[in-house]
């Protein structure tokens, strides 16, 4: 049915702007004919040519329209060829995540089936807590990134060196983080980072999710640094580490949804942390962006924009 509906739909159309190309010498025309019938004798003499010049000025038009109608042509073609690839993109995307989530969903289900076809030990019942708590983590984390993509966002003026101080402080007391070198580093004097109007609890949220995967990727002993700067209209944040570090060729996978690095799944997780950082860097304008080299280490950079989100801003202004 669609491979019909096209062509009858775009007959009509192109009919219109034919229609719309030949107008000016068709207007062109019909001036001259009236003007050659209604002329006297002797301003037909004295201005021969006059009478034609419509017609000629309708040619010069309709040729100029031509010439326009059949640059857009290219133009339209190329921006529906480029929305049904970004279509198509979005669609594989989809079908990778629903990869991922039975690959990721299947293997903690067919555990507890196994544990409890017999009358499970008490390793198995073990098993079964743990599969449980894996499917419960991952579900919630699947409903957070919804929420963090459609939730209305609470906005505030964040003082960005104290959240961070806040952040690094919650990571000092998980397992692990006392064997690691951690560090902050933000501009004080003379000119200390400008307030940010973003939702405190969603950026904490990114910087502690951010900070998590530096020291589950690290080994006693790396450093992990937090380092704050402006950069025009934007404050930028960098939290780097001297872990074990990524692939180039898996950069962007670790960006979707349940993707991983193939050499990261001896560590516990998800997959959804870092698409839920980049999620609320978007919802605030910002972005998120990784540097990483395999065995030295990863740096991801977060970009917020000092105002806040365009929507926020284009709102205040229509409240004036």
């Amino acid at each position: 049915m669609s491979g019909t509906a096209g062509p009858a739909r775009r007959g009509p159309h192109v009919l219109r702007l034919s229609l719309l190309a030949a107008a000016p010498l068709l207007a062109g025309l019909a001036i001259s004919l009236l003007w050659r019938l209604l002329a006297t004798g002797r301003e037909l003499i004295a201005t021969l040519a006059l009478p034609w010049l419509p017609a000629a000025a309708g040619a010069v038009l309709t040729a100029l329209a031509v010439v326009v109608l059949l640059g857009a042509i290219p133009l339209r073609r190329a921006a529906a060829r480029g929305h049904q690839r970004e279509l198509e993109a979005q669609e594989e995307r989809h079908r990778r995540l629903l990869r991922r989530l039975d690959h990721e969903l299947k293997n903690p289900v067919q555990g507890i089936r196994a544990a409890v076809a017999d009358e499970p030990s008490e390793h198995q019942r073990a098993s079964i807590d743990a599969q449980a708590r894996r499917l419960t983590g991952l579900l919630a984390d699947l409903r957070r990134i919804g929420e963090v993509e459609h939730t209305a966002l609470e906005l505030t003026a964040v003082d960005v060196p104290a959240l961070l101080e806040e952040a690094l402080a919650g990571l000092e007391d998980a397992p692990g983080a006392g064997e690691r070198r951690l560090s902050l580093s933000v501009p004080r004097a003379p000119r200390p980072l400008p307030a940010v109007r973003a939702d405190e609890d969603l950026l904490f949220l990114a910087v502690t999710n951010v900070l998590g995967n530096a020291l589950k990727y690290s080994a006693p002993g790396d450093a992990i640094e937090v380092r704050a700067r402006q950069d025009g209209d934007a404050v930028v944040l960098e939290i780097a580490d001297t872990g074990r570090g990524i692939a180039p060729e898996h950069h962007d996978l670790v960006w979707e949804e349940l993707g991983r690095a193939p050499d990261a799944r001896d560590v516990p997780g998800s997959g959804l942390g870092l698409p839920m950082v980049r999620a609320i860097l978007q919802r605030h304008g910002g972005a998120a962006h990784l540097e990483s080299w395999p065995g030295e280490g990863s740096t991801v950079i977060l970009r917020l924009p000092v105002a806040g989100p365009r929507e926020d801003g284009e709102r205040r202004q229509r409240r004036r």
